[in-house]
């Protein structure tokens, strides 16, 4: 519980929450995710408004998520939810 989460798997972790709701099909809207073993969550939370990424086409998966950045997302998981 001490470690850092990265952005990336703050993604995993919503869209794992999130698994009862239909979600937009993935884009592939970041450049930097390619690499990602978590790219379809973090396209899938691009598609559904929960992120717009750290850029327009970036959304820098491995730095860590703040709690400012966590309750954001959160909250954005939520109205996506509901």
């Amino acid at each position: 519980p001490s470690e850092n989460v990265t952005r990336e798997q703050m993604a995993a972790f919503i869209v794992r929450a999130l698994k009862l709701k239909p979600l937009e099909t993935p884009s592939d809207i970041f450049s930097d995710d390619d690499d990602s073993i978590f790219q379809t969550e973090i396209e899938t939370l691009y598609s559904n408004g929960v992120t717009s990424g750290c850029t327009e086409t970036t959304f820098c998966p491995s730095e860590n998520v703040t709690r400012e950045q966590m309750a954001a997302f959160i909250v954005r998981a939520l109205t996506v939810a509901s």
